[in-house]
């Protein structure tokens, strides 16, 4: 067997490859409680969902937590954080930092309740991924700055959601 070595590169191309620029990734989704979720998770559609929204305003190099939890956990964070012991499909938790291991913008963690997800996917006839990506994206609005108590603010919001879901292949109503 004959090996040959490598042949070095010179002048241009050796330079243009020195001064690439690294292509950051729109957002790094970290999951935690995902057991609970019995193949319930759409991890490539949500991606997609929020890469989407990320392209919207052209943002890179950020970071999203997502915590899945049951009813319980979902009442006492509710309760705790936002003064309302009822359970809801997302909650949001702002930061912004940099990640100093990996430079990348933390937008923030939510905790999405899949009990929740399960009734409504049920109720909507669809199922509960696509229920559960819709809950990550909202989150993620959440997060973007978007927000859905004041009505012309909700149509904003919620435009967005069916544009981006639609272009994945998923209507929402």
């Amino acid at each position: 067997m004959v090996t040959r070595k490598p042949q070095r590169r010179r002048g241009p191309q050796r330079a243009a490859e020195t001064t690439r620029k690294v292509v950051l990734p729109r957002c790094v989704l970290e999951w935690s409680g995902v057991k609970s979720a019995r193949g319930e998770i759409d991890k490539r559609l949500t991606q997609r969902a929020i890469d989407a929204a990320l392209q919207r305003d052209d943002l890179r190099g950020h970071a999203l937590c997502v915590m899945l939890v049951d009813d319980a956990e979902c009442v006492r964070l509710h309760g705790e954080h936002f003064g309302d012991p009822t359970p809801t499909d997302v909650m949001s938790f702002p930061d912004g930092s940099r990640d100093p291991e990996t430079g990348l913008i933390r937008l923030g963690d939510l905790a999405v309740c899949l009990d929740v997800a399960r009734r409504v996917a049920t109720k909507r006839k669809r199922p509960v991924a696509e229920e559960m990506s819709l809950y990550v994206l909202h989150g993620c609005l959440h997060l973007l700055g978007y927000d859905d108590i004041k009505a012309a603010d909700r149509k904003e919001m919620w435009t967005i959601q069916r544009e981006v879901m639609k272009e994945l292949g998923v209507t929402i109503g």
